[in-house]
């Protein structure tokens, strides 16, 4: 909406011949653009190393990969696949809800699997957490180690 203003405004004083200064139009744009830009860091669960949850940027939040420790206990919940996948996707939601989203507003998501041999189970939980119809884009990738040992790991980009 701002973005619009601003367009009509520039476009107004041109038009009517009375045109802001060069001056005048990179600050508009500088304003513009640093308010589109806002960036806020989105702390509702600790970590285990020198990064935020996730961040928001805009209208985009961005989750970093989740790993199921229980927030209570700190504790990996890794008893089996589904387990696991739950807590990472519970984990996930905490901090969407936090940041005001919810799973409605995810874009995309990557999930990174210790075994391929477990992508039918996780697959099951991970879906149950989405509206269907409105899933997101996703990449699944198998890799060969995850922090803590963890057997999932999932992060998403959301838009509001």
């Amino acid at each position: 909406m701002i973005r619009i203003a601003t367009i009509l405004f520039i476009h107004f004083f041109l038009l009517v011949g009375c045109s802001p200064s060069e001056e005048d139009i990179r600050r508009m744009v500088r304003d513009e653009m640093g308010s589109a830009m806002e960036r806020s860091n989105i702390r509702p669960v600790e970590v285990v190393g020198p990064y935020s949850p996730a961040a928001r940027v805009g209208n985009f939040l961005f989750v970093s990969g989740q790993i199921a420790i229980d927030q209570e206990t700190g504790s990996l919940r890794d008893e089996n696949i589904e387990v696991e996948t739950r807590q990472v996707l519970d984990n996930l939601t905490r901090i969407l809800r936090s940041a005001g989203f919810d799973s409605s507003h995810v874009v995309r998501s990557t999930v990174y699997l210790k075994n391929m041999d477990d992508y039918a189970k996780m697959n099951l939980i991970y879906g149950g957490y989405f509206q269907e119809g409105g899933y997101p884009s996703r990449v699944t990738v198998e890799v060969s180690d995850l922090p803590r040992r963890a057997n999932v790991e999932i992060s998403l980009i959301a838009h509001k």
